[in-house]
């Protein structure tokens, strides 16, 4: 028997009377986490089946496979990446309720990048400044705009991690740098 898909499980917890205790963030217009409530903002595709289709939520097991469990829509939840790594692996499904029931809510993926980026500006100081500088020049925020794309464009990433911490705080500190360098010698030519 194949493993349902995620469409599959959704509906089936959409439909089912212990949807609060494992799947209290579920809706079936817009793919999330289970347990969290982490979702993408981003959705291309106009039908709901789809969006779960393409969602990066992970099938994971109330009863691990290891300990018994199937791989039925029953014993199936969808869930984040953290929250999947973090969840019980243990035979007693109650064990899952209770960590679900006490999971903080995780804001979107867009707004957890912007938050990185937020933290990543506050080590790097200098930044305010040296936009502060051009920023009376003509065209200053689409040449700090396109400084930034073609920076990141230079930017390596770390496999399952994405754009690292020190990434984005590379990133600004070299933005910082440059914009400097135009208060002193002209904004470049666009």
């Amino acid at each position: 028997m194949a493993v349902p898909r995620k469409w599959e499980i959704a509906q089936f917890w959409e439909q089912n009377r212990n949807r609060d205790e494992f799947a209290p963030w579920l809706s079936l217009d817009e793919p999330c986490c289970f347990a969290c409530g982490w979702f993408s903002e981003r959705w291309v595709e106009k039908s709901p089946r789809a969006r779960w289709g393409r969602t990066r939520l992970e099938r994971a097991h109330i009863v691990p496979r290891s300990l018994g469990g199937p791989d039925t829509a029953d014993n199936l939840l969808l869930l984040c990446r953290p929250c999947h790594e973090d969840s019980p692996d243990w035979p007693d499904p109650r064990q899952m309720a209770r960590w679900i029931a006490t999971r903080a809510e995780r804001p979107s993926k867009e707004l957890e990048t912007f938050q990185a980026w937020c933290a990543a500006a506050s080590e790097v100081p200098e930044l305010v400044d040296a936009v502060a500088s051009v920023a009376t020049e003509q065209h200053a925020q689409e040449r700090v705009t396109d400084l930034l794309q073609g920076l990141m464009t230079q930017a390596g990433t770390h496999f399952a991690v994405g754009i690292s911490p020190g990434t984005r705080v590379a990133v600004l500190r070299t933005a910082a740098e440059r914009i400097s360098s135009w208060a002193e010698h002209g904004m470049p030519d666009g």
